[in-house]
């Protein structure tokens, strides 16, 4: 009995990235459809990764972030105070200008664009630590921030293999 074996696009990818079939794979018939279903099994050898002294500290500060470059203490400046700061003046100045609500007021305030640059400012800061953090294969250790801007920090970056 001849039977025709077509493969997923899934399969082939995960051979690409080195699983292997295994020994062992089950069998089902599929009467309603006349068909055979292989189910295989994959396997991978995986290399364990634990650092023992692969530590990134990383110290968030208002105006800077501190972290070891290889050997050396770097700080990051990011201003972000004055970024701030500069704000906070600009939008005194258009209250004054338009009162405090007001057409005219929001469309001033949209062109500061302050969450943009600040938002610039962080992701810039974090792709250069986690990226360097991933070519020295080392873990990144953050101050006590809470968990959801960890994650979106992380999981904003993007990282080509």
């Amino acid at each position: 009995m001849h039977i025709d074996l077509e493969p997923s696009k899934e399969f082939y990818k995960l051979l690409v990235r080195g699983f292997k079939p295994t020994s062992h794979a089950k069998i089902k018939l599929d009467r309603r459809n006349r068909r055979v279903i292989f189910h295989l099994s994959l396997e991978k050898e995986v290399e364990i990764y634990s650092p023992e002294k692969a530590v990134k500290p990383v110290d968030v500060n208002e105006n800077s972030v501190a972290t070891l470059y290889e050997a050396f203490a770097v700080i990051l400046e990011t201003d972000l105070a004055e970024t701030t700061l500069g704000y906070s003046y600009r939008k005194k100045c258009i209250q004054r200008r338009n009162g405090s609500s007001g057409k005219e007021a929001r469309k001033a305030m949209k062109k500061l664009k302050e969450r943009k640059k600040k938002r610039d400012y962080r992701m810039k800061t974090a792709s250069l630590i986690v990226r360097d953090a991933m070519r020295m294969r080392r873990v990144i250790v953050i101050e006590r921030i809470s968990g959801e801007d960890i994650k979106v920090m992380i999981s904003s970056i993007r990282i080509s293999n």
